[in-house]
């Protein structure tokens, strides 16, 4: 009984638990981003994201980049939720490189184009055309730097620019999470939504790099403590 209860404690660790945590709350607000498609195909413009944007959404070629990133994006955050999976990566190796591999391809030739397309016709203005912008371009080179690391074998480094690229595709829950939590400060529609646009991975990807740089950090610390222990034997 007692391996079967050491087995169970082994499998959910504080880690494994505020990873399957995060993974859930992507997929809900995923699902959140999802429901609106009835209204997307064909699109209705007098509902939701696309009122008003019937001037331009053809005339413009905005329907290309509208297209290729609501449709690639949620198959590529769902790839990337899974990759969080340290079983997956361990067990089945080959799944994770034919996730990564569809992630890749989604981001590079769908996802980041077509947000940098519909970036040019953002809501709030060159604060929103810019935050968007950064974001398209962000989450592009961040992917292909990824699988350059991969290519050459560098997986430690692969996996931080991944894990960089995936916390820019997350930046549409963010800015759903963030326009919800300012809500209550009853801003001006368009200040409150360049606000949450900037919300949504500005203080995420802060505290991304700020956790590389402490493993870094402790890390180096270990290596040191292990040389002078070594010089003082």
């Amino acid at each position: 009984m007692k391996p079967r209860l050491d087995n169970v404690a082994g499998i959910f660790t504080p880690l494994r638990c505020l990873q399957f945590t995060l993974a859930m709350l992507v997929l809900y607000f995923a699902g959140l981003i999802l429901s609106p498609f009835p209204h997307y195909l064909p699109p209705d413009f007098d509902h939701g994201f696309l009122a008003n944007k019937e001037r331009f959404f053809y005339s413009s070629g905005y329907f290309v980049g509208f297209y290729a990133h609501i449709l690639s994006s949620p198959i590529a955050l769902a790839c990337g939720t899974l990759q969080l999976s340290r079983t997956l990566r361990s067990r089945w190796p080959y799944i994770h490189r034919a996730l990564g591999k569809i992630y890749i391809a989604l981001v590079l030739c769908f996802a980041a184009p077509g947000g940098a397309i519909m970036a040019t016709r953002a809501l709030g203005g060159w604060p929103s055309i810019l935050c968007f912008g950064l974001i398209s371009v962000l989450a592009w080179t961040f992917t292909w730097i990824a699988w350059q690391r991969a290519k050459s074998m560098r997986y430690a480094e692969h996996g931080r620019w991944m894990c960089r690229s995936y916390v820019m595709m997350c930046s549409a829950i963010m800015l759903r999470l963030a326009h919800y939590m300012i809500q209550p400060l009853n801003l001006d529609p368009t200040i409150a939504y360049q606000l949450a646009a900037w919300l949504s991975w500005v203080p995420a990807i802060t505290l991304l790099e700020l956790v590389f740089w402490m493993l870094r950090n402790s890390r180096g610390q270990l290596a040191e403590n292990s040389t002078g222990g070594g010089r003082r034997a």
